[in-house]
Protein backbone atom coordinates (compact mmCIF):
# COMPACT_ATOMS: atom_id res chain seq x y z
CA UNK A 1 0.00 0.00 0.00
CA UNK A 2 1.58 3.17 -0.96
CA UNK A 3 1.18 6.79 0.07
CA UNK A 4 -0.63 9.78 -1.62
CA UNK A 5 -0.41 13.34 -1.28
CA UNK A 6 -3.60 15.75 -2.10
CA UNK A 7 -3.91 19.39 -2.22
CA UNK A 8 -7.64 20.37 -0.77
CA UNK A 9 -8.56 23.30 1.25
CA UNK A 10 -8.82 23.65 4.43
CA UNK A 11 -12.43 23.33 5.69
CA UNK A 12 -14.19 24.17 9.10
CA UNK A 13 -17.49 22.17 10.50
CA UNK A 14 -20.28 24.39 10.39
CA UNK A 15 -20.55 24.08 13.77
CA UNK A 16 -16.58 25.57 14.17
CA UNK A 17 -15.12 23.31 16.31
CA UNK A 18 -12.79 21.14 14.22
CA UNK A 19 -10.90 21.79 10.84
CA UNK A 20 -10.24 18.80 8.10
CA UNK A 21 -9.12 18.67 4.59
CA UNK A 22 -11.81 16.64 2.12
CA UNK A 23 -9.97 13.09 1.22
CA UNK A 24 -11.22 12.04 -2.41
CA UNK A 25 -12.96 8.35 -2.92
CA UNK A 26 -9.87 6.71 -4.88
CA UNK A 27 -7.58 7.68 -2.33
CA UNK A 28 -10.32 6.25 1.03
CA UNK A 29 -10.72 3.06 -1.17
CA UNK A 30 -6.63 2.54 -1.30
CA UNK A 31 -7.04 2.43 2.37
CA UNK A 32 -9.73 0.16 3.05
CA UNK A 33 -8.11 -2.95 3.66
CA UNK A 34 -6.99 -1.18 7.13
CA UNK A 35 -10.33 0.41 7.92
CA UNK A 36 -12.54 -0.87 11.38
CA UNK A 37 -15.63 0.32 11.85
CA UNK A 38 -15.20 3.01 9.01
CA UNK A 39 -12.38 3.92 10.62
CA UNK A 40 -8.83 4.19 8.30
CA UNK A 41 -5.86 4.77 10.46
CA UNK A 42 -3.40 6.65 9.34
CA UNK A 43 0.04 8.68 9.01
CA UNK A 44 -0.59 12.71 7.99
CA UNK A 45 1.98 15.26 7.30
CA UNK A 46 2.01 18.91 6.66
CA UNK A 47 4.82 20.84 6.16
CA UNK A 48 7.10 19.20 8.38
CA UNK A 49 4.16 17.86 10.70
CA UNK A 50 3.76 14.17 10.63
CA UNK A 51 1.14 13.20 13.36
CA UNK A 52 -1.01 9.79 13.71
CA UNK A 53 -4.89 10.39 12.20
CA UNK A 54 -8.03 8.77 11.11
CA UNK A 55 -9.43 8.88 7.72
CA UNK A 56 -13.44 9.31 8.85
CA UNK A 57 -15.74 8.69 6.40
CA UNK A 58 -18.24 10.81 4.65
CA UNK A 59 -21.34 10.19 2.92
CA UNK A 60 -20.69 9.87 -0.70
CA UNK A 61 -18.10 7.31 0.47
CA UNK A 62 -14.88 9.50 0.55
CA UNK A 63 -13.15 10.73 3.99
CA UNK A 64 -12.30 13.60 5.97
CA UNK A 65 -8.50 13.80 7.89
CA UNK A 66 -9.29 16.05 10.52
CA UNK A 67 -5.80 18.73 11.06
CA UNK A 68 -5.65 19.50 15.28
CA UNK A 69 -4.98 23.20 16.04
CA UNK A 70 -1.88 22.37 17.18
CA UNK A 71 -0.98 21.40 13.08
CA UNK A 72 -2.67 24.21 11.76
CA UNK A 73 -0.85 26.70 13.99
CA UNK A 74 2.59 24.88 13.91
CA UNK A 75 2.45 25.18 9.98
CA UNK A 76 0.33 28.63 10.36
CA UNK A 77 -2.73 27.36 8.07
CA UNK A 78 -5.96 29.08 7.67
CA UNK A 79 -9.44 28.01 6.55
CA UNK A 80 -9.61 28.15 2.57
CA UNK A 81 -5.85 27.70 2.45
CA UNK A 82 -4.67 25.05 -0.53
CA UNK A 83 -2.55 22.67 1.62
CA UNK A 84 -0.69 19.47 0.51
CA UNK A 85 -1.17 16.33 3.18
CA UNK A 86 0.82 13.36 2.68
CA UNK A 87 -1.46 10.17 3.82
CA UNK A 88 0.07 6.82 4.60
CA UNK A 89 -1.00 3.98 5.67
CA UNK A 90 -0.65 3.30 9.67
CA UNK A 91 -0.74 0.34 11.19
CA UNK A 92 -3.36 -0.33 14.52
CA UNK A 93 -1.91 -0.34 17.91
Amino acid sequence: MKSHTITAPLEMDKDGTWYYVHVPLEVRQDFKSLEKRGIIPVTARVGTSTWPASLLPWADGSAQLSIGRKIRERENLSRGQQIEVEIAPRERT
